[in-house]
């Protein structure tokens, strides 16, 4: 494939473009809102009008995103395989449908597994078709988050309830496929027809799984090894023979397994060589002791080492790529855009009711009508956006126009409401050590305990509805570190009820009211934010995205980054500013308008606001 040819990729993506038999996933993004059911989107402050859980908002989010980054060490995306990918075993019996012999006596348990679990192995050419190059190029979520994670990377999705599910059913597949290996062996032990005589036998029957199973880890291993080895596959995993011999008894599976770990080490990383010597010892081990549960589990070894090869190659073409995923992700967007908006499948008119509103009333705030900043069009979003993630209560959701920013935004509201929340915190601990009569001797040393001590009690109460059980038991411990630290800097020698009981009523109650302190420092953060914000943006605007990207990486490695306003400026940014690229022109200012500074913005003639940093409305 021509790697450079990305508007090929991206009519793959489009609907109706999609090629014949290609199995990308169609619709990445279901074109609705995104909303507040997200972690971490409101810090100590979370309204009582958020979801209860954070798994829920999980998969809500993931159901709009086929890959979803994770905020951990090194980001990565999650393989969220399709369930249409695993198809399900029918209940109503075929002409291969296996009769299960009574005289095995098999538990209730075991049988219901043999008749309902899954007929494919959980690992199939479906659920990695997500990893195939042409699906990686045409992933609008990827090419997004590659702008913002330099260590962006696939890894199985085995989080949440999806993730629960997806664990699931896998074991069961794997114990049913335990099952139906003992249901063979007995038939060609005792000489039975496996077979069942009849659709109408009243003796329950299943639809054999093992069949499936070759079938599919030849397709899984056409798609990891050259072409030059696929006769070899084909000869050794020859499924009709392959069912003749486990018919009759006589499969050498443990010589199956070695000329597979032989193939796999030939193409996989060495890292993967242990891993299928492993797989070699399970079966091997299952077949002399006749033990159906341990080949099994040399069979699942198989398919892990199969999907992880895949990552390994998936992850390797995210790498090399990263350059042009990033440099082409302003006409990529567009392009993806515009044919969900021409098809009706995007809605765009409240986003720009929502700018419409930001312009109305800057003008009416403005004195001077008359006055004009070409920064101005820019500074409103930026506005808009700081309101959305410095408002008390959270937010139903932001502009549809973000769809695929909005897990960004959600962290950065979660870090700016922590902020206001610490300077809550230290300000009643200021108050107290006053009312003592006493004063700190190095306040910026004793500011730096308090926000190491503090800030990671703050975090743990960020998915907690206000005034629920859980956040009144963290506001707790929050009071019980003031005034561990408040009686250190006081020198006094215990801890009692009547030091803990005022900061806890105190805490209580202003970060349960958007009035009073919130206010207070909400506003002053505001200032410090949209200060950063818009010297960062005004350099940007001149910077392609992959410069722009590479100017993050310094903020990335600032030390407690989730409390440090700069580095949450930077993020805004980076994020105000390429969406302003993408949708200035189509949605905000005007149409066909060339991506550059002097030009993505309207003439005087042509708008009266602007905003000047003197006339902020704080």
């Amino acid at each position: 494939m021509d790697l450079q040819k990305t508007k090929e990729a991206r009519r793959r993506d489009a609907p109706g473009k999609q090629e014949e038999g290609s199995e990308c996933p169609r619709e990445p993004y279901n074109g609705k809102g995104h909303s507040k059911e997200s972690p971490k989107a409101n810090s100590l402050s979370r309204g009582s009008d958020s979801r209860n859980s954070n798994e829920s908002a999980n998969g809500d989010r993931r159901q709009q995103k086929e890959f979803y980054p994770q905020p951990t060490g090194q980001p990565s995306l999650t393989l969220a395989p399709s369930s249409s990918m695993t198809p399900q075993c029918g209940h109503s019996p075929s002409s291969k449908a296996i009769e299960i012999p009574a005289a095995l006596g098999l538990d209730p348990k075991e049988t219901n597994l043999l008749i309902a679990a899954n007929r494919y192995p959980p690992v199939t050419k479906g659920t990695l078709s997500e990893l195939d190059l042409p699906c990686i190029m045409s992933n609008i979520n990827l090419r997004m988050d590659a702008n913002f994670d330099r260590d962006l990377h696939f890894k199985p999705d085995l989080d949440g309830e999806k993730g629960r599910k997806k664990r699931k059913d896998a074991a069961d597949y794997w114990d049913a496929m335990a099952t139906e290996i003992k249901v063979y062996a007995f038939c060609a032990c005792c000489g039975v027809d496996d077979k069942s005589e009849s659709h109408h036998n009243e003796r329950p029957s299943f639809e054999p799984r093992l069949p499936g199973l070759f079938e599919t880890l030849q397709d899984v291993l056409k798609t990891l090894v050259p072409e030059r080895d696929h006769p070899s596959i084909m000869q050794n995993l020859e499924v009709p023979l392959l069912m003749q011999q486990i018919q009759k008894g006589v499969l050498d599976m443990v010589g199956i397994a070695k000329w597979l770990a032989a193939l796999l080490k030939t193409h996989c990383a060495p890292m993967r060589d242990e891993w299928a010597d492993s797989m070699v010892k399970q079966i091997t081990s299952g077949s002399q002791s006749q033990n159906a549960a341990e080949i099994v589990r040399g069979l699942q070894t198989l398919f892990a080492i199969l999907e992880a090869m895949k990552l390994d190659v998936a992850n390797h073409q995210i790498k090399a790529f990263r350059v042009l995923l990033i440099e082409d992700t302003i006409p990529f967007l567009q392009e993806y855009f515009r044919s969900k908006i021409a098809k009706g499948e995007f809605e765009v008119e409240s986003s720009q009711l929502w700018y419409q509103d930001l312009k109305e009333r800057q003008l009416r705030r403005m004195e001077d009508a008359a006055q004009t900043d070409s920064f101005g069009p820019l500074s409103l979003l930026f506005q808009g956006l700081s309101e959305c993630l410095l408002q008390f209560h959270s937010p139903d959701a932001f502009p549809d126009t973000f769809a695929f920013d909005s897990e960004r935004l959600w962290q950065l509201r979660g870090g700016l409401q922590n902020a206001i929340n610490l300077e809550i915190c230290w300000y009643i601990f200021q108050l107290y050590i006053h009312s003592r009569k006493r004063y700190l001797h190095a306040p910026t040393q004793t500011y730096a305990t308090f926000r190491s001590r503090i800030g990671t009690l703050m975090e743990e109460t960020e998915d907690c509805i206000r005034g629920s059980p859980p956040w009144l038991k963290n506001v707790r411990y929050i009071a019980l570190e003031i005034a561990r630290l408040a009686t250190e800097c006081c020198g006094d020698a215990h801890i009692s009820d009547d030091i803990i009981g005022p900061i806890e009523g105190s805490l209580e109650w202003h970060l349960s009211n958007e009035y009073g302190l919130f206010q207070l420092f909400q506003g002053s953060l505001r200032e410090k934010l949209l200060k950063a914000t818009f010297i960062t943006a005004k350099r940007y605007l001149n910077m392609s995205p992959l410069a722009i990207c590479e100017n993050q990486r310094p903020c990335a490695q600032t030390a407690d980054q989730h409390y440090d306003i700069e580095r949450i400026a930077t993020r805004l940014a980076h994020i105000g500013v390429l969406h302003w690229k993408v949708w200035a022109p189509m949605l905000y200012v005007r149409e066909s308008v060339p991506l550059t500074e002097e030009s993505i913005f309207p003439s005087e003639a042509e708008i009266t606001m602007t905003i000047t940093y003197d006339r902020l409305p704080f």
